[in-house]
């Protein structure tokens, strides 16, 4: 999946872009982003993963995971 069609995913979730931040367990994964001009942590970590072409949104548990493994 390209990151122009990452970003739709992400945009409609109510992000308003991604970034690519690794590979794990067989999936690209991507941060989304609710605004470029303004940090906002809020809830657990969720991350974008894409697999065979089909974005999703991780659970909180995989996104622990992810950041336990990848940190």
């Amino acid at each position: 999946m390209k990151l122009k069609d990452v970003i739709s995913f992400a945009k409609s979730k109510g992000y308003e872009t991604a970034s690519f931040l690794n590979k794990w367990r067989g999936y690209d994964v991507y941060e989304p982003i609710m605004s470029e001009d303004i940090v906002t942590d809020t809830g657990p970590p969720l991350v974008i993963l894409v697999k065979d072409n089909r974005a999703r949104i991780s659970t909180p548990d995989e996104a622990l995971e992810h950041l336990d493994e990848t940190a």
